[in-house]
């Protein structure tokens, strides 16, 4: 079993990588035996640029190709109600450059579209495995030496979840398995999370020596509250299910047993974050559907209260640390 010198427990057997890319500490699941201390060490050489906004497009051409798996958005997964795929098996379902960009794309074509009866949107994992892994290490090893490529990650991927945490509509995780580095910068950009008794929350930026890269610091504060979310960030516990729950991380748990694992787990978040929608799409009383338009007018009231954003602060906190990752 993979040890690492930062935790004070061993690590799931197929954690075998720690990938830190510009201040971007993700747990990464691969087969490879590549070393994750070595790898780190050449992203501290990394210039810290912070990027201009007309970059994204430069990002999204560089990275479009880059690595394996999907992310897919089916628009009428229930009444009302759209479910983004992250479809990444074979890697724990951790973004490759591909993906981010399939995500980032869903985002903005969400942005755009006419919702008509749309309010709400669900994101999972594929089934039996992790909700989302961070950072796909095998597409790290393989393209991120690149000059600039970290940044156009973390500049992608910035903008990709503050745009979804601001969209009109209603957002849950169904979290069926855990979430790890990066994947805990998703996590927080909904506005709700419905996780398995067996799932967990890590947010191990700090043991890495880094900051939080894709603003999910700031929407944490937002989300839980200044101390809960300092404590959760900086000294890096492992969140279980109920814990998240107490914290105000998440808001439903599914329980999960011996024999209630992998697709059925899956399938029994994504029936509890549906259930957990039906305030959001039917009138309990007459059994009628809510005016689609008022509860999007809601979160647009909601998210203009508390969701700034000041990614060129947040990258410049990340510079400060260049060169004292303890890795």
């Amino acid at each position: 079993m993979f040890m690492c010198q930062h935790f004070h427990e061993p690590l799931p057997p197929t954690i075998i990588g720690l990938v830190r890319v510009w201040g971007c500490c993700s747990l990464a699941y691969t087969n490879s035996t590549f070393s994750p201390c070595s790898f780190t060490h050449t992203f501290l050489k990394l210039p810290c640029t912070i990027m201009a906004a007309d970059s994204l497009s430069t990002a999204i051409t560089k990275l479009r190709s880059l690595g394996q798996g999907t992310v897919h958005y089916d628009p009428d997964y229930a009444a009302g109600i759209g479910l983004i795929t992250l479809n990444n098996p074979e890697r724990q379902n951790a973004f490759s450059g591909k993906m981010m960009v399939e995500f980032y794309e869903i985002v903005v074509k969400l942005e755009q579209q006419n919702p008509k009866d749309t309010v709400a949107i669900i994101v999972t994992g594929s089934p039996g495995k992790a909700f989302c892994a961070g950072l796909d290490l095998s597409f790290a090893q393989e393209h991120l030496r690149a000059p600039g490529m970290a940044a156009h990650v973390n500049h992608l991927m910035h903008d990709a979840l503050s745009r979804f945490a601001r969209l009109p509509y209603i957002t849950v995780a169904s979290m069926a398995g855990p979430a790890l580095g990066g994947g805990t910068e998703l996590i927080t950009a909904f506005d709700y999370v419905c996780i398995a008794s067996t799932a967990f929350v890590r947010f191990v930026q700090t043991r890495m020596g880094i900051t939080s890269p894709w603003g999910g610091a700031r929407r944490l504060v937002n989300s839980i509250g200044r101390k809960k979310a300092l404590w959760i960030l900086g000294s890096a516990p492992k969140v279980d299910a109920a814990m998240a729950k107490e914290l105000g991380l998440a808001d439903v748990i599914v329980n999960s047993t011996t024999t209630a694992r992998g697709a059925d787990t899956y399938d029994a978040c994504l029936k509890a974050s549906t259930a957990f929608l039906r305030g959001f799409t039917f009138d309990d009383r007459t059994n009628e559907r809510v005016t689609p338009g008022a509860v999007r007018g809601m979160k647009k009231l909601v998210i203009r209260a508390d969701l700034d954003q000041d990614e060129a602060y947040e990258a410049s906190v990340l510079a400060e640390l260049a060169g004292l990752s303890k890795i």
